[in-house]
This record gives C-alpha cells, sequence and structure tokens, in this order.
C-alpha cells in the first residue's frame, strides 16, 4: 500500500481550516461593523432608527411606471405608516428626475430638481424596484424596539449574503493556492512513497517547497540517508557472515565423513544441512538486497515451472508425497531472472513438501488469465500464523527451517512486479502469484 493510501482518514485539511478561519474573521469584522452602525448615527439613536423603519416601508413603494417613469406608489403597509405619523415626507431621486411624498402642503421644492437646500432630514441610499435611489426624509416616528427589529432584520440579511458570496470566494481562492503552493510538498511525499529499503533512489526534491516547510524535508532527507547507511551497513554484515560461514560448514561436513555411521552421526549431518541450506540462502538475501535480480533475459515461466516439478520429484519420493503439474498456457515469456525465478519455484514445492505433512500431494498449476499457484492438500497454516509467512525468519508452519524461503520468494517477485499471497486450501494452503 502506496504511503498516500496509508493517510488517516479524518486528518485535519490545510485548506479546510484557512477557509474557516478567513470566512469566520471576515465575518466578524462585518458583523462588528454593522453592529457599530447605530453608535455613528447623528443626531441621535432613536431618530436614526425610527429613519431605516420609514426607508424599508417605502422601498417597495417606489416603482416604475409603464413609461418607465419613477412613481410612488405607496403599499398598504406605507399607506398606514404614513396616516400614523402626519409629518412624515420624503424626496427620492434616480439621479435623472425627483419624486415627493408626504403629508405636509407647505413643501418648498422652489426647484424641480430636488428639495429647497434649507430642509433638514436623514439622507440614505435606498434599493428599490426602480433601482437604487438617494432618499431625503423628515418627520419619520418610530417605537425604539421596533425600529432595532427593522434595522437587525435588513442588516442581518445583507450581513448573511455578504458572508456567503465572501465564503465562495474565499474557498475558491483558498482551494487554488493551497493546491498551486503545496505542488512541491506533493512532489515530495510522491518520492517518499516511491523510496524503498535497499533501493538507492534520489532525495525528496527541494526545489520550490515553501521556506516553512524546506526543515521537514531535509530533516527527512537526512533520516532517509542515515537509513540508508544503515541498511548497507547490515547487508554487509549479513553477506559477510555467510561468507565465513561456508568454510567451517565445509570443514564440518568433511569431519562428519570421517565418522563412524550411526545415529549421532545422521543427526549431525542433518544440522550441517540445515546449516548449509541458511549459508545460502544468506547469500542469496545479500545478492537480492545488494544488486537485485537481472531482467536481461527471456524466461518461459511455464518451461521453468515445469523443470522445477521434475527437480523436486526426487525428494516428494523420499517423503512419500506426489508432485503434480498443469498448466493452461503452452508458453509463458516474460522479462527476469532465470535462477531467482528457479528458486521460487524450487522454494514453494520444497515448503510444501516440508510443511505439508506426510503423503501430502502438492500440485503446481498456471492459469490462462496469468496466475501461478502452488497448493497442496497438507495440514495448512494457522490462521493466525497467515500474516508472517512471508517475514524473514518466521517459521509459521513449523519444522526445521531457517524462516528466510518465503521472504526471498516475495522479494524476488516484487523485483519482477510480481505479488504472492497466501490462500486458505480447505485442506492445505495455496500460495498465488501473479504477475
Amino acid at each position: 500500500m502506496s504511503a498516500a493510501a496509508r493517510v488517516r482518514p479524518h486528518a485535519p485539511s490545510l485548506a479546510r481550516r484557512m477557509i474557516i478561519g478567513l470566512v469566520a474573521f471576515q465575518a466578524l469584522i462585518l458583523l462588528l461593523w454593522t453592529l457599530a452602525e447605530p453608535l455613528r448615527a447623528r443626531p441621535s439613536l432613536q431618530d436614526w432608527l425610527a429613519a431605516e423603519q420609514a426607508g424599508q416601508l417605502l422601498a417597495p413603494s417606489i416603482t416604475r411606471s409603464a413609461a418607465g417613469t419613477m412613481v410612488f406608489v405607496p403599499t398598504p403597509e406605507m399607506t398606514a405608516y404614513m396616516a400614523q405619523a402626519p409629518a412624515f415626507w420624503f424626496f427620492a431621486t434616480d439621479g435623472d428626475m425627483v419624486i415627493r411624498g408626504g403629508a405636509p402642503k407647505d413643501l418648498d421644492t422652489k426647484s424641480d430638481r430636488g428639495p429647497s437646500s434649507m430642509l433638514r432630514g436623514a439622507t440614505t441610499l435606498l434599493h428599490t424596484r426602480a433601482g437604487p435611489v438617494g432618499l431625503l426624509l423628515g418627520g419619520q416616528q418610530g417605537d425604539l424596539l421596533d425600529g432595532i427589529r427593522a434595522w437587525l432584520s435588513h442588516r442581518l440579511r445583507r450581513w448573511l449574503l455578504a458572508v456567503a458570496l465572501i465564503a465562495l470566494g474565499t474557498t475558491a481562492l483558498t482551494v487554488g493556492l493551497v493546491h498551486l503552493l503545496l505542488r512541491p510538498v506533493r512532489l515530495a511525499a510522491r518520492a517518499a512513497a516511491a523510496l524503498e529499503p535497499g533501493r538507492h533512489a534520489p532525495a525528496l526534491p527541494e526545489t520550490g517547497v515553501p521556506a516553512e516547510i524546506l526543515p521537514l524535508v531535509t530533516a527527512t532527507n537526512a533520516a532517509f540517508d542515515r537509513l540508508e547507511q544503515e541498511h548497507e551497513r547490515q547487508r554487509r554484515f549479513i553477506a559477510n557472515a555467510a561468507h565465513e560461514l561456508r568454510t567451517p560448514i565445509t570443514i564440518l561436513g568433511i569431519r562428519l565423513d570421517e565418522l563412524p555411521e550411526g545415529p549421532a552421526r545422521q543427526k549431525l549431518r542433518q544440522d550441517v544441512q540445515r546449516l548449509t541450506l541458511l549459508a545460502n540462502q544468506l547469500l542469496d538475501l545479500g545478492r537480492l538486497q545488494h544488486a537485485g535480480p537481472r531482467h536481461d533475459r527471456q524466461v518461459d515461466l511455464v518451461a521453468l515451472a515445469r523443470d522445477a516439478v521434475a527437480e523436486m520429484g526426487p525428494l516428494a519420493i523420499d517423503h512419500g508425497s506426489s508432485l503434480a503439474f498443469h498448466t493452461e498456457r503452452p508458453r509463458w515469456e516474460i522479462r527476469g531472472d532465470e535462477q531467482a525465478l528457479r528458486g521460487v519455484f524450487l522454494n514453494l514445492l520444497g515448503n510444501a513438501l516440508a510443511h505439508g505433512g506426510k503423503a501430502v500431494k502438492v500440485e503446481l498449476r498456471i492459469g490462462a488469465e496469468g496466475s501461478i499457484e502452488v497448493a497442496d492438500c497438507g495440514v495448512g497454516i494457522p490462521a493466525e500464523a497467515r500474516g508472517r509467512v512471508f517475514e524473514a525468519f518466521e517459521r509459521a508452519g513449523g519444522g526445521a527451517g531457517s524462516g528466510l524461503g518465503l521472504y526471498i520468494v516475495r522479494e524476488v517477485l516484487r523485483a519482477h512486479g510480481a505479488t504472492i499471497e497466501l490462500r486458505d486450501g480447505r485442506p492445505g494452503a495455496v500460495f498465488r502469484i501473479r504477475f
């Protein structure tokens, strides 16, 4: 599974945090500005609220006629308000014409363009059915609580609309910026996901990474370098240990031949065989980790599998077991390391014969869809041990093996772009390979 797929499902999103923070901050500023509006009212708070209430009642009454001229058509609410406030008057203009209304009959406009400059009243910009108009009004009356309710309902609607627009704009801008600015970080993450132990890969790219995140990338590169150096020391140690073991194991085998036949000599010879197998597997593991398998030739998997079954035939006979080979493909060629792939088949067949029990039946099958299975009808592998069978030095099936065979099998197949999984054969075990 890749590193990207292992990201915690509930990991906090940087873009979401920025959006919530920015929208909340801007909404708070707008709300404070709106709530502070009455504090700036002149000459008094009650007059200002009464003017707000009158303006909201007046807005639906200003419209346009069929000829397109601005007219005053009072709504029932406006008519009722003017009856309660006999001193109320107003002038409204759209920039081209002026209309007037209100109870006083002696308003002196002195001009068709507007009211007298001696008139004093509240001014505001009103959004009406005729469009935005400038308003001058006076003589307004209203209850303080009614004015507050009218003002809040009007301003909060505008505030909510502004917050919605701000949220949309902030979301689009933030997502775009985060996607653009964090692109170097995503490239570094992909490079980190491609790193594997023992494989020399370029360090995480630092070009273009933001200065705030660059120390993390730099420290990660340094940590990878230290891990690679330690991994290289471990590879050298395993290879040297395996080489050093081969000489005393060979000498021990020669000296065993000098001993008289007997049960003790037979047991010692089995122990020497185990040591020889372990040394050879350690050498194979060292070569695999250091250079990996070669992909310099075409390998016919069908022929290779058939040869492996034939090679393991005598061992199966010695165990009183049977081997079978079935293929639905006459030929299957891939580019790879023939010797390493031969070891895969031999390891799987040998494990099945060694751990499947007495008189076990082992079958190697090649399917037409591109799969290879090594199945046995033996005792199988305990359910609690199936997740560990491919780990180094794990002997989940018991027996006298070194626990390296299946680990090497997995690493060779991984280097060839293939996967292997263990399934329950009911009875027995099935190892399934897919290239």
